[in-house]
């Protein structure tokens, strides 16, 4: 009789520790699957490309200067000069949610506004690793 109440009494304080822990749980989880939605994602220029041609809603970010943009760009691609000193704000406005495909001329300047975009909790972010030079070497189309 003594040793079934102990173990009764065992059972009862291994689920009282298991409930104590299921919110801690539940929030690592949480934390988890949350890092997982956020996706930086390398592609070269011809990757791109084919991005673009398949996703009609991505957004395509050029971040060099204006007469870099002007001399010839990514067909749709908004322009946010990071040398400008309301570029990152102007970064920070834009939908979290949405895809974006992110380029330079090389990649310094892309890499930077995309790690900050990630820290920042954008969920898909592209980041073109051979940048508009890439792009032009492909001989990939060119808006002027």
């Amino acid at each position: 009789m003594i040793s079934s109440h102990k173990t009764n009494n065992q059972q009862i304080i291994q689920a009282m520790k298991i409930k104590a822990l299921l919110p801690a749980i539940f929030l690592l989880l949480s934390t988890l699957i949350g890092v997982q939605a956020q996706n930086k994602i390398e592609v070269n220029s011809k990757q791109a490309n084919a991005l673009i041609q398949k996703d009609a809603k991505i957004i395509v970010v050029d971040v060099r200067t204006p007469e870099e943009f002007n001399q010839g760009h990514i067909k749709g691609a908004v322009n946010i000069d990071l040398y400008k000193s309301d570029a990152i704000s102007k970064i920070d406005k834009l939908n979290k949610n949405a895809n974006y495909l992110v380029y330079c001329r090389t990649r310094n300047r892309s890499g930077f506004v995309v790690d900050h975009m990630m820290k920042s909790g954008f969920k898909n972010v592209y980041i073109m690793v051979d940048g508009f030079r890439g792009w032009q070497g492909s001989k990939l189309p060119v808006q002027k």
